[in-house]
C-alpha cells in the first residue's frame, strides 16, 4: 500500500496534462499517468517522495482501461484521485460535422472520460473514498464550436450524475477553462494577444498552471464540494 496518495492523470499530452502531473508529483502523490514512460523520464528523475507508473493506455477500449486501473491498483494499492483531462478541440461549423467528425469528438471528449470514471467508481467506492476531476472548457456554457461545446457539456452534466450515484463517499467536480494561452497566440503577433484579452477583466489567458492549481485544490481539499464547476476564465463568462 503506497503511503502517499495516489492520482490517476489520463493523459499525459491532454489539457495541461505534464504541469498537473509535476504539481501533483511536487504536493506528495504517487502518478498513474497514461503515456509512453519514456516521455515522462523527467518527472521521474525530479526530487520528488512518491512513485511514477507511466502505462499507456487507449481509452476508446474500455477493456483496456479498466486493466490499466487494475495494474495501478496492484502496483499502489489503492487510487485517491482521477484526473480527466481529454481534450479534443473542434470548431467545425454545423454543416461541416460529419458522422465520424461527431462520433470521434464524442468518442474523445466524452466516452473517454466515462470508461475511467466507471473503473476508478469500483475501486473507489469499494475503498469508500476518492475524488474525480472531469476538465473541460467554459464551450460548455457559451456554446462556442459546436461539436466541442456539447461534449463539454455533456461531460459536466455526467459528473453531477457521479456525484449523485457514487456520495457520500466520493466526490465528482468539473473544472472550466476559459481561453487557453497557447503557442499559436504569440504566432498570430501582440496585436492577437491584446484583443484576446480584452474581454477577459483579469486582463491575461487560462494557463496550464491554473489549472493545476485547481486541480490540486479539487484533490487535496475541497471536501464538502461534489457536482460543482470551478471555471477558470479570469472573470470572462460574467460579462
Amino acid at each position: 500500500m503506497s503511503e502517499f496518495p495516489v492520482a490517476l492523470v489520463s493523459d499525459w499530452n491532454g489539457l495541461a496534462g505534464q504541469t498537473i502531473a509535476t504539481q501533483l508529483a511536487r504536493s506528495g502523490y504517487s502518478l498513474l499517468i497514461n503515456g509512453p514512460e519514456e516521455d515522462i523520464f523527467a518527472l521521474q528523475s525530479q526530487d520528488i517522495e512518491g512513485k511514477i507508473l507511466a502505462i499507456p493506455f487507449e481509452s476508446a477500449n474500455e477493456e483496456s482501461v479498466q486493466q490499466v486501473i487494475l495494474a495501478g491498483l496492484e502496483y499502489f494499492g489503492r487510487l485517491d484521485v482521477v484526473v480527466n483531462n481529454f481534450y479534443n478541440l473542434n470548431d467545425a461549423a454545423l454543416h461541416e460535422i460529419t458522422e465520424t467528425l461527431w462520433g470521434e469528438m464524442l468518442q474523445n471528449n466524452l466516452k473517454s472520460a466515462f470508461h475511467v470514471c466507471r473503473a476508478a467508481a469500483l475501486v473507489m467506492m469499494e475503498q469508500q473514498f476518492g475524488k474525480i476531476i472531469n476538465l473541460t472548457t467554459t464551450s460548455c456554457f457559451t456554446g462556442v464550436h459546436l461539436p466541442f461545446a456539447a461534449t463539454a457539456a455533456a461531460l459536466h452534466s455526467m459528473t453531477r450524475s457521479l456525484a449523485k450515484e457514487l456520495a457520500p463517499h466520493v466526490r465528482a467536480n468539473t473544472i472550466a477553462c476559459g481561453m487557453l494561452d497557447e503557442p499559436w497566440i504569440d504566432e498570430g503577433g501582440p496585436e492577437l494577444r491584446e484583443m484576446l484579452q480584452k474581454s477577459i477583466p483579469l486582463g491575461r489567458l487560462c494557463k496550464d498552471t491554473d489549472i493545476a492549481d485547481a486541480v490540486l485544490y479539487l484533490a487535496s481539499g475541497a471536501d464538502f464540494m461534489s457536482g460543482q464547476m470551478l471555471v477558470l476564465d479570469g472573470g470572462e463568462t460574467m460579462r
